[in-house]
């Protein structure tokens, strides 16, 4: 797009531990920042005034959802996330966590609130119309699709949101040196590459390299975010997921991916587990649903263009 780009402070999630979700501290940080926000949404206001744009596409942002709400003169707006499928009544059932779901879904309504929404999914659902929810495949970085997905490898991938699970990575790996592991985190300062041992290595994130390690490996284990559970899905590489602590969303994201059948949730880093999987997946059905992205994604566009008229 030929627009410069204006990056914006948003809300983040606040972590214990560098492991899991701190709600109590995530809330206070919000509270905390309100007059910031304030001026956020009257920079939003110049931006929008000054570039004239016919539709806004939000990619489940706070603060443009904040936006949407508040101002009655406005474009009309698709929000983009997997998040919305929480919306929909084919999702995965999960009655074990309906008190986090609820949550869900209340913040999923605030933040596709006076929008049309495009729900991501892992396999084709029925649009809700009534709902405004148009429901396409996941949309995947064109990085990836310059990749030739290569047989089983020898190493296990491993991405980690938070590298406070690291311990669990290398205590396994001292017990189990025969797996040759390559492990990718967030530490803070930490060197582009680290070997622990002769059967595991660590890597700073780095978004090309880990999509080439991909292709190339035999599994990948990851704290289920959707982008990594559907970029492993189309290479064909099964998933061992382990979500975030108290994080609904990752805890949702993979048990609809064990569901969906292209890997095993589990509770903590536990690779044993590792031998349960096959070596490849099937790749067809799934890259047929992922190439109808810019047709639902036109879908939305339509229907929120429609709506506002």
């Amino acid at each position: 797009m030929k627009i410069s780009v204006r990056p914006l402070p948003t809300l983040e999630f606040k972590y214990k531990n560098s492991r899991s979700v701190s709600n109590t501290a995530t809330l206070l940080g919000v509270f905390g920042q309100l007059p910031k926000y304030c001026g956020i949404l009257r920079q939003l206001d110049a931006i929008v005034a000054e570039t004239q744009p016919d539709v806004i596409i939000n990619f489940f942002e706070p603060m443009a959802a904040f936006y949407a709400i508040t101002r009655r003169q406005r474009p009309p707006i698709v929000t983009i996330g997997h998040q919305f499928m929480f919306q929909h009544p084919g999702y995965v059932r999960t009655p074990h966590l309906w008190k986090q779901k609820f949550s869900m879904r209340v913040y999923t309504w605030l933040l596709g609130a006076r929008t049309t929404k495009l729900a991501l999914s892992l396999y084709a659902a029925p649009d809700l119309p009534r709902k405004r929810i148009v429901v396409g495949p996941p949309i995947l970085r064109k990085q990836l699709f310059q990749l030739e997905a290569k047989p089983a490898g020898d190493f296990v991938l491993v991405y980690l949101l938070n590298h406070g699970y690291a311990d669990q990575i290398i205590n396994w790996s001292d017990k189990n040196p025969q797996t040759r592991i390559h492990c990718f985190y967030d530490k803070p300062d930490a060197p582009a590459e680290l070997e622990h041992s002769p059967s595991l290595t660590f890597h700073r994130l780095a978004g090309e390299k880990f999509l080439s390690m991909m292709a190339a490996c035999r599994h990948v284990v990851c704290t289920a975010g959707f982008e990594s559970v559907s970029e492993a899905a189309w290479l064909g590489k099964p998933l061992f997921l382990v979500p975030v602590e108290n994080h609904v969303e990752q805890q949702v994201n993979a048990l609809d991916a064990q569901q969906f059948g292209i890997g095993l949730a589990e509770k903590s880093f536990n690779l044993d587990r590792l031998a349960e999987l096959p070596a490849s997946l099937p790749t067809e059905k799934f890259r047929d649903w992922v190439a109808s992205a810019p047709e639902k994604l036109f879908a939305a566009i339509e229907l929120a263009v429609n709506k506002s008229r």
